[in-house]
């Protein structure tokens, strides 16, 4: 399962439509399916504040895996100049 359908599959059991889960972390409706849709995928503050609101780990948002400390949430909130790179060799 890809990172986006672990969302859906987690905003659906919440009973949260795309625009509730949008408005709560500040993104659009249309962002938010786009990462669904796995087109797109969310920033590590992004992740975090959607691990925030579904009520997950962000360790279980990237693998699936369940049960990792989540304290690191807040200080990947904290960090606007977080950003993850791609370097090549």
């Amino acid at each position: 399962m890809s990172v986006g359908q672990r969302i859906r599959t987690r905003r659906q059991a919440l009973e949260l439509t795309q625009q509730d889960l949008a408005e709560a972390i500040g993104l659009t409706p249309q962002h938010i399916s786009a990462i669904e849709q796995g087109k797109r995928f969310p920033s590590l503050p992004a992740l975090a504040n959607l691990a925030e609101e579904l009520g997950v780990t962000v360790d279980y948002l990237v693998t699936g895996k369940e049960g990792v400390i989540t304290d690191t949430i807040p200080a990947i909130k904290a960090d606007k100049t977080l950003n993850l790179e791609v370097k090549r060799a």
